[in-house]
């Protein structure tokens, strides 16, 4: 028997892109819970996790589109390796 919770992803979870970037938004739960987990990953494995829970999938995608429009897609991405070389010289 495994001590690892079981999770269900919810069917609102999804792949963005805008231009050549893209992110993974999951919304999950441990099976049976009320509450959804939000985690959004971009496409260098830069990883946004949010601490508090949501009542609903709905919530936690409406979450991540608020965010998409008021401070761009941006904000959901982490330094590209070319961005690795600049900040090294």
């Amino acid at each position: 028997m495994s001590d690892q919770p079981e999770y269900e992803y919810s069917p609102l979870t999804r792949t963005l892109n805008e231009g050549d970037r893209s992110i993974e938004v999951y919304i999950f739960r441990e099976k049976g819970a009320k509450q959804w987990y939000l985690e959004v990953v971009d496409d260098h494995d830069h990883s946004s996790v949010w601490e508090e829970t949501f009542s609903s999938d709905a919530q936690a995608l409406g979450l991540v589109q608020r965010i998409i429009r008021e401070e761009g897609f941006v904000a959901f991405l982490g330094p590209g390796p070319d961005d690795d070389d600049e900040m090294t010289k």
